[in-house]
């Protein structure tokens, strides 16, 4: 598992977004306006899907249905990225620095929420990427709660589009943003993002004299490997 997370991490999710494309997988980026708080280091671990939504007091479920806010860290695995979807929630953060202090102690290696966080500062400095849709100083504890930590969730897409994100799928982020590479193709697809990025290395020292008729025709045979992967029952 740890080697091809390295791997993933080594190309980038541009390069192994033209693969989950040619592949049959088109809705796979998160939307850019989810960015890094602090640095964008580069990430990748199976996901840990969690789902939430607003707190409503008047409502009544089984003391077992949901979980607080509070309770996130012992939803982590060591060497995930915690996906946690939000359900359109803005009221306030829905993790701040002391969730994220705990989720790094238990290994987790990125956050990634459609929500909004808190204490800005302190995440930059912490060694465990958070990727968000925004900062909020309101504690989203008082008014939020965890609904779902064991099935898929879904995530917006770029230009309206959704993502679906099942747990153990591979998620790969970096400084163009994040990507979801799904865990039943991952072994195929790093064979052909590996291959798709030593055809690259290739052209870069195809010398700039030559026609562009040239250099245009080598770009679009770079992707003569890639292999169709979706079924028609995953693409339904």
């Amino acid at each position: 598992m740890r080697e091809l997370t390295d791997r993933f991490k080594a190309l980038g999710t541009a390069l192994v977004s033209d693969v989950l494309d040619e592949a049959g997988f088109h809705s796979q980026t998160l939307d850019p306006s989810l960015g890094f708080i602090g640095p964008a280091t580069a990430i990748c671990g199976p996901a840990i899907c969690v789902r939430g939504e607003r707190s409503v007091a008047t409502r009544t479920t089984s003391s077992n249905a949901t979980l607080p806010l509070y309770n996130l860290p012992t939803l982590a695995q060591p060497g995930a990225v915690m996906m946690f979807a939000t359900s359109g929630f803005r009221g306030g953060g829905v993790t701040g620095e002391l969730l994220a202090l705990d989720l790094q102690a238990l290994g987790v290696v990125g956050l990634v929420t459609d929500g909004l966080v808190r204490d800005r500062d302190a995440l930059s400095e912490i060694d465990m990427p958070v990727v968000s849709a925004g900062v909020i100083p309101a504690n989203g504890a008082r008014r939020f709660q965890i609904t779902n930590w064991a099935g898929p969730i879904t995530m917006p897409g770029p230009e309206g589009g959704i993502v679906h994100i099942a747990p153990g799928d591979f998620v790969l982020a970096d400084s163009d943003g994040v990507l979801v590479i799904p865990a039943t193709v991952a072994d195929t697809v790093i064979e052909l993002a590996e291959e798709l990025s030593q055809k690259e290395a290739a052209l870069k020292t195809i010398p700039q004299s030559q026609p562009a008729e040239i250099r245009a025709k080598a770009r679009a045979e770079r992707m003569s490997h890639m292999i169709w992967l979706r079924t028609k029952e995953m693409s339904k």
